[in-house]
């Protein structure tokens, strides 16, 4: 799956998650944010949250067709700002 880094998904239980950033070192993965949580996709595809594996892999993702802007803070980790949400 190719995800829209600044997408917002959404995963079964209805919880919204942004796509922070996708990294390319000889495969593709993702982090991806909600608002207290973190979660990563492994090589299977698979939805991992804050070290652990979820129920989720990728296939579970619905896009909803809206973007978010996202800035990045040095010692903050990633901060997103609502205000830049947006309807694709």
């Amino acid at each position: 799956m190719d995800l829209r880094v600044g997408g917002v998904y959404c995963l079964p239980n209805g919880r919204e998650l942004i796509v922070l950033s996708k990294r390319q070192n000889g495969h593709v993965s993702y982090v991806l944010s909600s608002n207290s949580y973190r979660y990563e996709i492994n090589d299977e595809e698979r939805l991992v949250c804050d070290g652990r594996l979820t129920a989720w892999d990728t296939s579970n993702l619905s896009d909803t067709g809206r973007s978010v802007g996202v800035e990045r803070a040095q010692d903050e980790g990633t901060k997103i700002d609502s205000r830049l949400i947006t309807e694709r």
